[in-house]
């Protein structure tokens, strides 16, 4: 919804205006007892001065100053907070801005102050919309549509009805979405006031009447009414006679629903005869002939009509589609190729499928063609510019390629195949099909394209590879190493990287050489190596990061008063220099550490001033939110916390537009934080959904307090025997050392399954 927000002054009855004087009357006659003077309130001041704001920031609006108008609206809403005003003008600035969660937080509280708006009902609704809270956003609209000033804006009320219907229809709710298209249907039937609010004709209008019938008809058919769909389709063609050829496809339909394939057919044939956009038609078309038992002439029928219909792409990518699984798959090629440059990532999910039914000969054409567009997009020699076309078409194969695990698990053989014979192989190629192997947990695979771009000393191979490349090959080999538990084989690398490597920071090896140490137990070891760690640091920056890891190795350790005291002394030098980033950094590690010494008050006090510096950090959003959940405090504004620091982290994501295989996986500690304060709430169901997409990801799967989290929901869903499982797993990765037994959660589990395996024997 697009809201305009125009400057305004509003007459305050302040203007003083002159009293002339009256002749020929005694002075003393005018005289008039003095009243005391009316000193005002500490709000009514707060009042005027919002209202004076508010008119400034309708001035930095008007400039489209759009980020100081905010600021101007936010302090007024500091000095009148109840003000309605206020924060509707707030709203399309944060729409505007993209602050999602900061739009549905205004407009909840708009709502709580007057729940008879339905603009601003309808707008909540959209916003859950679009974050596929679909529930929440069909009550919404039945609010928006109970108001009764609605009745007063029929473009509104009609906006509404539709959306309503509409997500009625998607939960299968088909009398109430037809009720509500009728509603549609009849605010367009009585044209006269929506004639006179927008830019549409009658004729416009009626057209979308016969859309919104023909709409009703098909929700008729999937009720089951084919009677009602034939009025409904036939007061459409009535409504808009240019319609006839779309009424042919939807009497097709009512056929099927009779079990008249034959009828439907020559129906169809009319329909399709016009050329439609979309595949819907042809869709329909190969059902049908499937049904009547000529399935063999499905091909030859779409090659005729994308003979006819040369440039309907989405038509051409159905031809390849059945192509393929007429096993034809040279042509199915042939067509995805051609349609590669206007269909992108649809084309190239199909190539890749035409090349896994090939087998080993077609992952191989598979990676030759991926491994050409990353050495033209992103050439190893960093003299030469790479090629951005080139580049996009990477970026469509490697998203072609994260959707299907599957496919990444059998290709990925084929590509330590290929490094194991000698095959040339682009670096950088290397390094992104390692993230992909460590992301479908083939570390193995993932260790042998990291190793593959070192020699045997550990320098990067004569790739004439750029400087930083060193480091990110270091980077994801440790990486990969830490998560197969690999731990010595960590500390002999870091040794290999400190002898060896030319650009890596020594730092950076004897960090991760310290957290390898502390994961066997070593901790004098640990704490020996994170010190020469502090002591190699090439910049501030680092080494206050390295004397945080410090810390948390300590707190690790149980030696908390330790861990609190280098936090302390970081703050207080970082405070002298007025370095905030530091501050942050060291504020969020003396939160950790507050943690593990179970101090949570103390824990939530270093976030609360984090986030009151950078209320849009999603890190201390999510752990604050975390926090609460875990106490069982606050549960309504922790989860608003934890929405908002996942919208912050996909903003973040979708703003690095660099090549990469890793730019739409969810963080699984933000995802298991949702789903932990959804099972606080009492809401099972989506917590399940949440911890489950929580323990798929790469970051979750081997996380025991997801799994717990897990098991604990399966146990109040009284499914014990996932529960039992969930439970058994966390244990498992505590014994595997993945997380600090010092939480006291492995014990928690122990003590949890014991009472399940009981319970079930006295069953």
């Amino acid at each position: 919804m697009s809201v305009s927000v125009r400057p305004c002054l509003i007459a305050l009855g302040l203007a003083v205006l002159p009293v002339p004087l009256r002749a020929q009357q005694s002075p003393l006659k005018d005289v008039v007892p003095e009243r005391p003077v009316k000193v005002p309130t500490r709000k009514q001041l707060d009042h005027l001065e919002a209202v004076k704001l508010y008119g400034r920031a309708a001035q930095h609006v008007y400039r489209n100053e759009l980020p100081e108008a905010l600021k101007v609206y936010e302090k007024a809403l500091r000095l009148d907070p109840d003000s309605v005003a206020v924060r509707r003008a707030m709203l399309p600035l944060y729409a505007a801005l993209d602050r999602q969660q900061d739009v549905l937080d205004c407009c909840h509280r708009v709502l709580q102050l007057e729940p008879g708006d339905y603009d601003t009902w309808y707008l909540y609704a959209r916003q859950l919309r679009s974050l596929d809270r679909d529930k929440e956003a069909r009550a919404a609209l039945e609010k928006a549509m109970a108001c009764t000033e609605l009745k007063e804006r029929p473009d509104v009320h009609l906006s509404i009805a539709y959306d309503l219907g509409t997500l009625y229809e998607k939960e299968g709710a088909f009398d109430k979405a037809e009720s509500a298209f009728r509603e549609v249907a009849a605010l367009l039937e009585h044209p006269g006031a929506l004639v006179d609010l927008g830019p549409l004709s009658r004729e416009d209008l009626a057209s979308q009447a016969a859309e919104a019938y023909e709409r009703i008809g098909r929700l008729c058919l999937k009720a089951g009414r084919p009677d009602r769909a034939v009025k409904a389709f036939e007061t459409a063609q009535k409504r808009d006679p240019g319609r006839a050829a779309r009424l042919s496809f939807n009497l097709a339909e009512v056929l099927i629903s009779q079990g008249k394939p034959a009828e439907a057919l020559r129906h169809l044939d009319q329909y399709l005869a016009r050329q439609p956009q979309g595949t819907e038609g042809y869709e329909l078309k190969i059902k049908l002939l499937r049904k009547l038992d000529r399935g063999d002439g499905v091909v030859a029928a779409l090659e005729r009509y994308a003979e006819v219909d040369r440039f309907n792409d989405a038509l051409r990518l159905l031809l390849a589609r059945e192509y393929r699984a007429a096993g034809q798959l040279e042509k199915a090629e042939h067509t995805y190729k051609d349609l590669l440059a206007s269909r992108g990532i649809e084309a190239y999910r199909g190539l890749f499928a035409v090349y896994r039914d090939e087998g080993e000969p077609g992952l191989r054409k598979l990676l030759d063609r991926l491994n050409e567009a990353v050495v033209a997009a992103t050439p190893d020699n960093e003299k030469k510019a790479g090629d951005p076309a080139e580049a996009a078409h990477a970026r469509a194969m490697l998203a072609a390629l994260r959707e299907d695990r599957e496919l990444v698990k059998a290709l990925l053989p084929v590509v330590h195949g290929g490094i194991l014979k000698g095959r040339p192989l682009s670096y950088h190629l290397r390094v992104l099909l390692g993230v992909l192997a460590e992301r479908t947990g083939q570390l193995d695979v993932a260790e042998q394209l990291y190793r593959s771009c070192l020699d045997k000393e550990g320098r990067v191979r004569d790739f004439g590879v750029r400087r930083q490349s060193e480091a990110e090959v270091y980077a994801g080999l440790l990486l990969v190493l830490h998560r197969a538990r690999k731990h010595e084989e960590v500390i002999r690398t870091c040794k290999q990287g400190l002898e060896h490597a030319l650009q890596t920071n020594w730092d950076f090896c004897y960090s991760q050489m310290a957290f390898a140490q502390m994961a066997l137990g070593r901790t004098k070891e640990a704490l020996e190596a994170i010190g020469k760690a502090v002591d190699s640091s090439s910049t501030d920056k680092r080494r206050v990061a390295f004397r945080c890891d410090r810390a948390h190795l300590l707190a690790l350790a149980q030696r908390f008063d330790e861990a609190v005291a280098e936090c302390k002394a970081l703050l207080k030098e970082q405070g002298e220099r007025k370095e905030k980033a530091a501050i942050k950094e060291v504020r969020f590690r003396l939160s950790a550490v507050y943690s593990l010494a179970s101090k949570q008050d103390k824990s939530e006090e270093q976030l609360q001033k984090i986030l009151a510096e950078e209320p849009d950090d999603a890190h201390a959003n999510n752990d604050l939110g975390y926090l609460w959940a875990d106490r069982n405090q606050h549960l309504e504004e922790a989860e608003r916390l934890i929405r908002k620091a996942l919208e912050l982290d996909q903003q973040q994501r979708n703003s690095n537009d660099a090549l990469g295989v890793d730019s739409d996986r969810d963080n699984a500690a933000y995802v298991d934080s949702l789903g932990w304060v959804l099972f606080r709430r009492g809401k099972l169901k989506e917590a399940r959904r949440q911890l489950e997409k929580a323990t798929a990801l790469p970051d979750g799967v081997e996380d025991p307090v997801v799994w717990d989290h897990l098991g604990d929901v399966y146990f109040r869903l009284e499914d014990d025997r996932r529960a039992a499982d969930a439970w058994r797993k966390a244990l498992k990765l505590y014994e595997d050392g993945i997380r600090p037994k010092a939480d006291g959660r492995q014990k928690d589990i122990e003590q949890k399954l014991k009472q399940l395996e009981t319970s079930a024997h006295h069953r």
